[in-house]
């Protein structure tokens, strides 16, 4: 490993560090990436493949920032039409509860990858994209986080960026994960805050009425509340997404 090579990793170790609450990840720590992988653009992006849309996007493309918190609605149903077109969509569609680091020439030839309709009618418009690597991050039920670096020419990413990219996603998602703890925050009122916090240590609906003076009925209002603003769909996910824990921390009763 070059001195160089080590300085650049360290960067974006300590960028993880900084959090703009405003982004899901700091500008800083987005380029830093793109050096060391040696990419002419990144993207961040997160996906919802039960809704077939992207709840936010952030880029650096052709020296250009861009963040976007909701995505297009038209242009991204056409984005999905040619994922759905697609014969293959491995490197698309979260199959399992886990991180994975790949490149789509991983599933299928180059040329193949050109031939596809996502590729050949979306990717390929602007600025190039010959080569890509990937991070996929699962961020809740059917949702996920997308890294990709992009390469519009000579060689494919390799395993030692692979290997770079693996080795600090716990960095990337933990950035990540502390800004959007930050960010739910703000989205929470305190009695909210204060109800989803004795969902988290495992109370059931009756325990909470009880000790906060309720009707149960208005617990399960305000957890819909809570849900909505999330955009989360169950106590787990909600809980997940406030306090950073993995599903099986969770004391959840079943009610």
């Amino acid at each position: 490993m070059s001195g160089r090579h080590s300085r650049t990793l360290r960067d974006v170790v300590d960028y993880s560090r900084v959090m703009d609450p405003q982004l899901p990840l700091s500008w800083e720590l987005l380029e830093s990436l793109r050096t060391l992988l040696g990419c002419d653009h990144i993207m961040i992006e997160g996906c919802d493949y039960g809704q077939q849309a992207s709840y936010f996007s952030q880029r650096i493309w052709a020296g250009e920032t861009s963040f976007v918190h909701e995505v297009d609605k038209a242009e991204k149903a056409r984005f999905w039409q040619l994922v759905l077109r697609s014969p293959d969509v491995e490197p698309f569609i979260p199959a399992r509860n886990e991180s994975l680091v790949a490149r789509p020439t991983d599933f299928r030839s180059l040329r193949d990858w050109r031939n596809m309709p996502v590729y050949a009618e979306s990717l390929r418009q602007g600025p190039g994209t010959t080569y890509e690597l990937f991070l996929q991050i699962p961020d809740g039920y059917r949702r996920q986080l997308r890294l990709i670096g992009f390469r519009e020419s000579g060689r494919d990413f390799n395993e030692r960026e692979r290997f770079d990219l693996e080795l600090l996603t716990p960095h990337i998602e933990g950035s990540y994960r502390r800004g959007e703890r930050q960010r739910v925050l703000l989205e929470l009122t305190p009695r909210q805050y204060s109800l989803l916090r004795r969902v988290s240590e495992g109370w059931t609906n009756q325990q909470i009425a009880r000790r906060m003076g309720l009707a149960e009925g208005t617990v399960r209002t305000h957890l819909n509340n809570i849900y909505a603003r999330l955009g989360v769909g169950s106590r787990t996910e909600a809980v997940t997404r406030v306090f950073g824990l993995s599903r099986h921390e969770i004391p959840f009763p079943s009610r």
